[in-house]
This record gives structure tokens, C-alpha cells and sequence, in this order.
């Protein structure tokens, strides 16, 4: 059963504006529920059909990656996923243990080339790119921290 809490924090507004914040365990079926929060959370921000479509492939796209590529061990590890709302401006932030890996520093796919002489990965990041209007990597404390911003009009 995957392990999903995630509450607006204190009920109010913050420096941030309202936030969501969704822990999830480092297995696949933890994705899809939590994309169903983040999603059920940010309908009550009349966001755009772009903004609504960039959460869950944001979830699904860097939960796969920290899952697949993050650890080297079997243990459990949780990824903390914010969602935050400020001035028209939906941010969300996903937090993991995993290895270091800035997928900002790896170049775009060739699209150009034919999909069977592509090498594996890099597409996903880059659609998030895409879609986004901002994304931002840290390393901090041991953590990696990804960001991406998406105006809600």
C-alpha cells in the first residue's frame, strides 16, 4: 500500500501562497495516487488544461527517474513532492535522497534522429522543459531538489 499524506499546510497561506505537500515511497504504485492528489488539490485554482497535464507527468516522470536511476540499495526511501500556489503561479518542488543528478546539465534529445537510433532517457526531462515555464536543479544536504514553475493561465 503506498504511504500518501499530504494536507494544505496549516490551512492558510503562507510566504508561498497555500501548499500541498505528498510523501511517496520509492515503488511505482505509489505514482498514480499521488498524481490523483496533487491533481484533486490544484482543481480548486482553476488552473489551465496545460498546467493541469504538466502535474501528473512532472510526478510520473521524476518519481520514475529517482526510482530507477536514484538507488543503489533496496531500503526504503521516501520522495517529498510540494506543490505550492503564489501569485498565479503553481511551483512544484520534488525532494529525494537519491544519488546526485542535475538533469538540467544533460543536453536535449536529438529529435531529429530516428527514435530506434536515439539512446535511451532524456526525453522525459525534456518535455518537462517543454512544458514548463521555469525549471531549476539544487544539491542540497544531501538531497536533490528539482523545481519547476507553471503559470496557472
Amino acid at each position: 500500500m503506498p504511504v500518501i499524506s499530504g494536507e494544505i499546510k496549516g490551512g492558510v497561506q503562507n510566504g508561498l501562497g497555500e501548499s500541498l505537500t505528498i510523501e511517496v515511497k520509492n515503488t511505482h504504485d505509489a505514482i498514480a495516487p499521488a498524481a490523483e492528489k496533487a491533481e484533486a488539490w490544484l482543481e480548486a485554482y482553476d488552473p489551465s488544461p496545460k498546467a493541469m497535464y504538466l502535474v501528473p507527468l512532472a510526478i510520473e516522470e521524476i518519481v520514475t527517474n529517482c526510482i530507477h536511476y536514484g538507488y543503489d540499495d533496496t531500503e526504503e526511501h521516501t520522495i517529498v513532492i510540494t506543490l505550492s500556489v503564489a501569485d498565479g503561479t503553481l511551483t512544484i518542488m520534488v525532494v529525494d535522497d537519491g544519488h546526485e543528478f542535475d538533469p538540467l546539465a544533460r543536453e536535449a534529445p536529438d529529435l531529429t534522429a530516428p527514435a530506434e537510433g536515439r539512446p535511451i532517457g532524456g526525453l522525459g526531462i525534456h518535455m518537462l522543459r517543454s512544458l514548463s515555464d521555469g525549471m531549476a536543479y539544487e544539491r542540497r544536504n544531501g538531497t536533490n531538489r528539482l523545481t519547476l514553475t507553471k503559470r496557472l493561465s
